[in-house]
């Protein structure tokens, strides 16, 4: 396991990081010939001896705190290596060569280089090689992507996992003629004639493109070229980096893959890797989260959101149910429309349950309006819903239904949204839609004589923490944590005792007190198991012995061990946490030792 190499942000399989060299570089990064030393291809030796003398060789950098990457035996993309090296032990940090599609899992290393990352121009080959490698190296080393980067692809390939790229295909496309910006790439021969470039930097300030003294300025042009390419890189690289810093990776992956139809090939393809992606993403972002394309639907966040809904989340024993549209402001109580049907309901709220349709969430529970990303969402409004859409919002309330049984349904839609619930056959007393007077009282009358001998839900408060509570930590979690007498006081939630049990964030999230922590162990998820020690501060991932592999990244946890009980936030998957040997697993907030 690495000891150099440290990741300190996720933001999906996107990291940042840093890779502790002589020079420290921090990642997403460009690493340069300073930084490493190879020893090369086993074919430039005379022998496979002499190869292995030349690894052995590598001992001797231990102080030169250089990347020592070893010898390699060159093979086709698809094809295994025709031998295998024994494997090193070195002192220092180390770089390994990984074929994507060879089999079994390659030795210990810091780094591990991509093999024929160049040649990866088919977007299927580039998203299953970047998918094979990380699943086969550990998740706390680097992956470092020879050859490959440009700053059109760079956003895919960082949100693909890669850590690491350098300048290669830079300079020799720059010697080749060929000039590079985030929008694509122009031959020298597409940009003879124009009057200008696109760019304002030093170097294309110096090209000469009228034709004058061509020949003799053709060598100097192409070197321009290349330090523009260069800095096109690294200009990239910072907007991309800070892109992960702030988690709005994804919305600008999505608009950056636009380059070309390959790049957003690939991403479609790599949205169809639904296990890799979602064991990566976080459960929450301090970002607005933006749906503004058809890749959009795909997202992690989006079907989990879906699938926590249909499989944890438990409806309250209502008899009527009331179908709204969403609205632009979020949480949707706070917008306009709806604290119009609000009113228009009146004393019937306590009497039904209400459900709000929206694109791409399909079903938002009110209890559950300021989970993440309901809370935080924001979506192009036309008023059109395509067949995509259509499709998946059907899907999700047929399977909902199923679920959860209910006598009556009132559906106060319009448009589009009221024709696509009608198409699907729902049985349901439809009023129109809308928040004009005449709008609101149809709904007030539809709603008061559906809900004639409804029976009466209980305190909308400790239906909407129990709601909160089984999505982000499991079915029967609502139960455990709200069993016997509850005080609600804002919101936090206490026993009867007056000691919290939890509070609720205003961004919807859940944090837990040491009783309320309590309460849930026995249900055995969401559970950190640590070492013989008493942590301080946070939770490192050398001290973690086991985790629930349902953790991920901002998801709130128990810590338990001998000696220890306490309760945090998750900073990596579970899965993570157990694999790593550096990093910080969980950020703790209250702990105690066991008696």
């Amino acid at each position: 396991m690495t000891r150099y190499f440290e990741v300190l942000r996720r933001d999906g399989p996107a990291r940042m990081g840093r890779l502790l060299l002589k020079r420290q570089i921090s990642t997403p990064g460009i690493i340069i010939p300073q930084d490493y030393l190879s020893v090369g291809s086993v074919f430039g030796y005379g022998s496979l001896e002499e190869a292995i003398a030349a690894q052995e060789s590598l001992k001797e950098l231990k102080n030169e705190k250089k990347l020592a990457i070893l010898p390699y035996v060159p093979s086709a993309l698809h094809l295994k290596p025709a031998l295998e090296l024994p494997a090193l032990d070195l002192d220092g940090p180390k770089g390994v060569l990984v074929y994507p599609f060879s089999q079994g899992a390659p030795q210990d290393a810091d780094v591990y280089l991509m093999g024929n990352a160049g040649s990866l121009r088919n977007p299927r080959d580039l998203v299953e090689a970047a998918i094979s490698v990380r699943e086969k190296i550990p998740p706390d080393s680097a992956l470092y992507a020879p050859a490959l980067a440009t700053p059109a692809n760079l956003a895919l390939l960082i949100y693909l996992g890669v850590d690491l790229i350098d300048g290669t295909r830079m300079i020799a496309d720059g010697l080749l003629g060929r000039y590079h910006t985030r929008d694509g790439v122009w031959t020298a021969k597409e940009l003879e004639g124009k009057s200008e470039l696109f760019c304002l930097c030093s170097h294309c300030q110096s090209i000469e493109l009228k034709g004058k003294e061509e020949k003799r300025a053709a060598g100097q042009e192409r070197d321009l070229f290349a330090a523009h390419n260069l800095l096109k890189l690294e200009e990239e690289l910072l907007v991309v980096r800070e892109a992960v810093r702030s988690q709005s990776i994804r919305e600008y992956v999505e608009r950056q893959v636009r380059v070309t139809p390959g790049q957003t090939a690939a991403l479609r393809l790599l949205d169809g890797e639904q296990c890799y992606l979602e064991k990566r993403t976080p459960t929450s972002r301090r970002s607005t989260f933006y749906a503004n394309c058809a890749e959009s639907l795909q997202r992690v966040e989006v079907t989990r959101f879906a699938e926590r809904v249909l499989e944890r989340y438990r409806a309250p024993q209502s008899d009527v149910l009331l179908l709204l549209p969403c609205s632009a402001r979020k949480p949707y109580s706070t917008s306009r429309s709806h604290r119009l049907f609000a009113e228009a309901i009146g004393p019937a709220r306590r009497h039904l349950h209400e459900l709000i349709l929206t694109s791409p969430l399909a079903l938002v529970p009110r209890e559950l309006e300021e989970a993440y990303p309901a809370a935080s969402y924001d979506v192009p409004v036309t008023g059109r819903w395509d067949r995509e859409e259509r499709a998946w919002l059907i899907g999700c309330l047929e399977a909902y239904l199923k679920r959860n049984r209910y006598t009556r349904i009132v559906a106060h839609l319009e448009g589009e949204l009221e024709e696509t619930v009608r198409e699907s056959g729902l049985e349901a007393i439809y009023t129109g839609g809308g928040t004009g007077a005449s709008a609101l009282s149809r709904l007030g009358e539809a709603v008061k004589e559906a809900c004639r001998d409804a029976a009466r839900l209980p305190d909308l408060r400790l239906l909407r923490y129990r709601a909160h509570a089984d999505f982000y930590l499991g079915q029967g979690a609502g139960d455990a944590l709200l069993a016997g007498k509850i005080i609600v006081r804002g919101r936090e939630i206490q026993d009867e005792k007056k000691r919290p049990l939890a509070t609720w964030t205003i961004n919807g999230s859940m944090a837990l007190s040491m009783e309320g922590a309590e309460r849930l162990e026995p249900l055995g998820r969401y559970i950190v198991t640590i070492g013989d020690f008493l942590p301080r501060g946070s939770l490192l991932a050398p001290g973690v012995v086991g985790a629930d592999e349902e953790i991920r990244p901002g998801d709130e946890v128990i810590i338990a061990g001998e000696q220890a009980f306490g309760v945090g936030r998750a900073k990596m998957s579970g899965w993570e946490m157990v694999a790593s040997r550096r990093g910080v697993a969980v950020e703790i907030r209250h702990i105690k030792g066991r008696l």
